[in-house]
């Protein structure tokens, strides 16, 4: 396997080099500053970026449920098989998606309607291809994933530690956070501040190694 250095400043063609530099220089870790604290206001300022991640139908079938309170999170480190840089980031958020692509559709087009962006007819037509979408778990996966990564993006951005978890008690979540039929957790996120530096970046895989063109 050849590996792929990531210096901030080899993108000369990029329109956006503030957001090639934080796409490369992005980690996950698990040094958290157990003292650090997120701002409410920032949460949602990450939330809010969060939420303009690409969506099949432009549905935003996905929800951010955040645990901050110390006892909660506890309880939540132990659904995440003991990890214990969750406790230490002091906030755990979970990436929730929904699996019922009919009812969202409902929701999202006809508030288009109602504000003017869409016609009556054009938002009954919207919402009968997405009844015709397979709409299941890959649909609720595959799309609160965009939203994840976005939110990783945003952390780091502010100066944040952000680390996403998928080892954790899928159905024991579900539980605790008393989650709807319709809804799942899809990835746990550890955000707080930074206690220092984390080990140097493990080798990726070369452009050489996973580009492939026409065909593989």
């Amino acid at each position: 396997m050849t590996e792929q250095t990531f210096d901030a400043d080899t993108a000369p063609d990029a329109q956006y080099p503030d957001a090639v530099e934080a796409i490369r220089t992005r980690r996950s870790g698990h040094n958290f500053d157990p003292d650090g604290d997120v701002a409410e206001e920032t949460l949602r300022e990450i939330v809010r970026d969060a939420t303009l991640a690409p969506s099949a139908f432009n549905l935003q079938p996905w929800e951010f449920v955040a645990v901050r309170d110390e006892e909660r999170l506890d309880d939540l480190v132990d659904l995440a098989y003991g990890q214990e840089h969750l406790r230490d980031a002091g906030t755990g958020v979970v990436v929730v998606g929904h699996t019922d692509a009919e009812r969202t559709a409902e929701r999202v087009y006809n508030e288009w309607a109602e504000a003017g962006r869409i016609s009556e007819e054009d938002a009954a037509d919207r919402i009968a291809q997405a009844e015709d979408d397979d709409a299941d778990r890959e649909f609720a996966v595959r799309n609160a994933s965009l939203a994840a990564e976005n939110f990783l993006l945003s952390a780091h951005a502010r100066g944040l530690k952000a680390t996403p978890m998928t080892g954790f008690d899928f159905e024991g979540v579900d539980e605790f956070l008393g989650l709807p039929d319709d809804l799942i957790p899809v990835v746990l996120i550890a955000l707080g501040e930074s206690g220092g530096d984390e080990p140097e970046r493990l080798p990726r895989r070369s452009v050489d190694d996973v580009l492939h063109v026409d065909d593989y």
